[in-house]
């Protein structure tokens, strides 16, 4: 009895002690962020844990934690791969702290994995990825639309103490002490552009269309005017990076996603870690490029164990990587499953860091948060909807700080808050607004002044020989002074030739959406036979051109040159997207400047020398990928098109209208693409077709347009003479292969020069028909019946990031007796089979 007694008072003992210990436990709350330091972005995927326990957490997508305790601890530490680890002293009298890390990227490599003698644990995982990405790629959704947030920033960086003493930014010393207290551990930038959009994103996948249905803006930048061409470059692009595709995109540039079906070729995978992440248990995978020169990732992914989905990444190209003017760039996201099987990224971030020019001098870091949400699949749209590539709301831009408030994934840091309203005061100072207006001079060509834009300045002065100096000064209105109008021209003047030259053109902007115009010209000016005067093209941003070549082409010796009159009018629409129609009709009179004929008379006695002509002209332009943004009263087309272009052209020659001398049928097609294979390099082709079915002068048949400057153009024969060759039909072709540093990169004294190869072939085959020889028997020229023009070309590029260099052979029609009598019928001009081009050419 007393034992049993003395049994029950032990327990009871013990039940009140350990109930009396129970209820005397405390709870420690800790939470916080973690950022990365110099950015100030959140950091996911941070494992905070107590140091020394296996308690712990990690941060979330936008770098926050929480993490709950009953055990007292001295400290909490801060841990990421890649990044210096930071430990924390907690403070033992308070139950809830707010304990922020700043983590500093480790310029040491990363801690060094083991991998012991077998099979590698991480190849298997990422086969196993491999082989099921078809399931899970969104590529594959039918039909998808849903909701999306985008916040894009950018910074002036390497603002250090010495620059911030210019005085320049003396007037913005007090913001920035208020932004260093504000980036705690960190350092402030200088922002110089802050936008946020809201958008409603449908993607249809045969055919292949995306709409965006801009709700909302908040927009802000430096060199703000209206903000309407800007505000079409915002939105949700950045959820296009898709690593179950072959190529990621970044910047334009094709980078080999590690999930790509050749990629085991190029990377090595380590497994370094396993967790759970949401429902689902995941392998962390340590992704490493064979050679780090090459345009690959450098990082991490998880991949979900079972179902091998790719959960998340967190990936940067490596800094040795072959890209141009960039520091670093570093991408993270998060993926989540649809209803209908595929995962969509839900949240992406993406900073890009360009590199400092010189230690002493400030650059840009560009950052880009997107989150989307609100999925809804197999749900097709109606006919149609897809004719509109972006649809703004009229009242996009006036949203209240309520609305925003409502639909941000995370409020703004007081830190980005303040860079919205620091943008204001940046713009008002007097140096900025001329920097601006200058940078605006010079990539747009105007000068503006009020209602009028004076320019452009490469045309603004050239010599030759027929005019010696020549000044122009071109004008054209903007949206200021109308909407709907446009008045355009230019007056020029040669000093040699004292003549003035003048054109005078008015469009008429019908509708904007679809897009079209009408217009009328008159234009008295001289030019070389086979030029092309293009009196309605849009501008292009960010599109390859040939700066160096078409400015020297209207220099020097201007043999065979044409003064011509021309009046005209064309009516251009979008017909359905990417579809344009053309129609112009046009009477031209020709004044050959240098002895010229044409007429079946062999003796050129009573041939005819000038000539005019009345035409009708259809033009038609296919291409599904362009894009176009409108800035003011002009349409621009952004980037180049991943899907062939196409380009369809007829001419109707017709006699005895408005003093037309001739009759006949011109048609022309041609085809050019930009073709991406990723860490292979990229193409670019353009091939045309083209024949004229009737005898007219030789200056309106098929000049193949020579280059006798020292300056490559990508879309001339850099080896043969001006007017050397003349067909009345014809195939040409121009090809170059951008090796993107393939050859070099592997090259030990070379591969730090991020030197870049690159092969080219131009060709072309024609011929004249015995009619057209005929009626100009009396001009000379050379004929292509025999065997096509070939010449192929090696060249280097990214000298000095911008220079390049071709080395070109003529392959043909290069033999010593098609060279003598060719120099016997053009005295003083030679052939040169061997040949050095140099141009300027910038691409990341």
């Amino acid at each position: 009895m007393f034992s049993s007694r003395f049994n029950l008072f032990c327990f009871l003992v013990i039940g009140l002690l350990c109930g009396y210990t129970a209820g005397a436990q405390t709870d420690y709350v800790l939470h916080g962020r973690v950022t990365e330091f110099g950015t100030n972005d959140g950091m996911p995927y941070v494992n905070i844990y107590f140091k020394g326990t296996p308690t712990g957490t990690t941060t979330d997508f936008e770098g926050y934690y929480a993490l709950k305790t009953n055990i007292r601890h001295d400290s909490l530490t801060a841990r990421y791969l890649g990044y210096q680890t930071k430990c924390k002293k907690l403070k033992s009298t308070e139950q809830v702290q707010v304990v922020d890390f700043q983590l500093v990227k480790d310029s040491r490599m990363l801690e060094s994995v083991v991998i012991h003698p077998g099979i590698n644990p991480a190849l298997r995982i990422v086969q196993n990825a491999i082989d099921n990405k078809k399931k899970y790629d969104k590529d594959n959704l039918t039909n998808i639309h849903y909701k999306s947030y985008t916040k894009t920033e950018a910074d002036i960086d390497n603002m250090t103490k010495k620059i911030r003493k210019w005085k320049l930014f003396h007037p913005l010393v007090s913001m920035y002490d208020s932004m260093d207290v504000m980036a705690g551990e960190s350092k402030a930038n200088l922002p110089v552009y802050f936008a946020e959009v809201v958008s409603d994103v449908y993607y249809q996948k045969d055919p292949r269309k995306k709409r965006e249905n801009v709700k909302a803006i908040h927009l802000n930048f430096v060199g703000k005017k209206d903000g309407s061409a800007a505000s079409q470059l915002t939105g949700s692009d950045f959820d296009n990076y898709n690593f179950y595709a072959q190529n990621v995109e970044i910047l334009k540039k094709p980078f080999l996603s590690p999930l790509a079906d050749n990629a085991m070729s190029f990377y090595r995978y380590y497994l370094v870690d396993s967790m759970v992440i949401g429902q689902n248990f995941c392998y962390k995978i340590n992704v490493v490029p064979k050679n780090v020169h090459d345009a690959a990732f450098d990082g991490f992914i998880w991949i979900a164990d079972s179902c091998w989905v790719l959960k998340q990444v967190d990936l940067e190209i490596p800094k040795e990587a072959n890209f141009d003017l960039v520091e670093r760039v570093h991408i993270q996201q998060e993926l989540t499953a649809t209803s209908a099987g595929p995962w969509m990224p839900s949240k992406t971030r993406v900073l890009i860091d360009y590199i400092d020019l010189t230690e002493n001098f400030v650059s840009m870091v560009q950052k880009v948060y997107q989150s989307s949400y609100d999925y809804v699949v197999d749900q097709p749209q109606a006919a149609g909807f897809y004719e509109k590539v972006t649809d703004f709301a009229e009242d996009a831009l006036l949203k209240k700080t309520a609305y925003w408030d409502s639909l941000r994934p995370e409020p703004l840091s007081k830190l980005e808050d303040m860079n919205f309203r620091v943008i204001d005061t940046v713009r008002q100072l007097p140096v900025i607004k001329g920097l601006v207006n200058t940078l605006y001079f010079l990539t747009m060509g105007y000068v503006t002044a009020g209602p009028i834009d004076f320019g452009h300045y490469i045309n603004a002065y050239s010599y030759n020989s027929y005019e010696g100096t020549r000044l122009r000064l071109g004008f054209r209105t903007n949206d200021k002074l109308s909407k709907s109008w446009i008045f355009r021209g230019y007056a020029a003047y040669g000093f040699q030739d004292k003549g003035w030259k003048y054109n005078a053109q008015l469009e008429r902007i019908i509708s904007r959406f679809p897009w079209t115009k009408a217009g009328i010209e008159y234009r008295d000016d001289i030019e070389r036979v086979g030029s092309t005067y293009d009196y309605s093209s849009g501008q292009g941003i960010g599109n390859a051109n040939n700066v160096l070549y078409n400015t020297s082409y209207v220099f020097g010796d201007l043999r065979q040159f044409v003064r011509k009159n021309e009046a005209r009018g064309w009516y251009e629409s979008e017909l359905t997207r990417g579809l344009t129609e053309k129609i112009t009709f046009q009477n031209i009179h020709t004044f050959p400047l240098f002895p010229f004929s044409f007429g079946n008379d062999p003796f050129n006695i009573f041939q005819q020398h000038s000539y005019s002509i009345t035409e009708l002209v259809f033009d038609t332009r296919l291409s599904m990928g362009d894009l176009f943004i409108q800035n003011g009263n002009e349409r621009m087309k952004f980037g180049s098109s991943k899907k062939p272009v196409f380009n369809l052209n007829y001419t109707l020659g017709i006699k005895n209208l408005i003093g037309g001398d001739f009759e006949y049928h011109k048609l022309s097609l041609s085809a050019s693409q930009l073709v991406k294979w990723g860490i292979l390099g990229t193409t670019s082709y353009s091939i045309t077709a083209g024949k004229v079915f009737s005898p007219v002068p030789y200056t309106l048949l098929e000049i193949h347009r020579g280059n006798e400057t020292p300056f490559y153009s990508s879309n001339a024969f850099n080896q043969m003479n001006y007017f050397e060759f003349v067909s009345d039909q014809f195939i040409e072709a121009h090809i170059q292969h951008y090796f993107m540093g393939l050859v070099f990169n592997r090259v030990p004294l070379l591969k730090k020069w991020n030197l870049r190869e690159v092969l080219s072939c131009n060709a072309v085959y024609g011929s004249l028909s015995a009619n057209n020889r005929e009626f100009n028997q009396n001009n000379r020229f050379s004929e292509l019946n025999k065997m096509p023009y070939v010449e192929v070309g090696a060249g280097i590029t990214n000298i000095f990031d911008i220079l390049r260099f071709d080395f070109i052979y003529r392959a043909t029609y290069n033999s010593a007796s098609y060279i003598q009598q060719y120099q016997a019928q053009n005295s003083g001009y030679g052939i040169h089979n061997w040949g050095v081009k140099v141009s300027l050419q910038f691409m990341l």
